[in-house]
């Protein structure tokens, strides 16, 4: 029964850990994404 909710911890905690990550480092907006000087939007 340990290991279970140990599992379950961890696994919230990494989910917690990724959404974190991806909400700040890797996904950007399309504004900013294609902003150059061919794209128009």
């Amino acid at each position: 029964m340990k290991s279970v909710i140990t599992g379950i911890v961890a696994a919230a905690l990494l989910s917690i850990a990724a959404a974190f990550v991806l909400d700040t480092r890797v996904q950007e907006t399309v504004d900013t994404r294609f902003s150059t000087s061919g794209v128009r939007l």
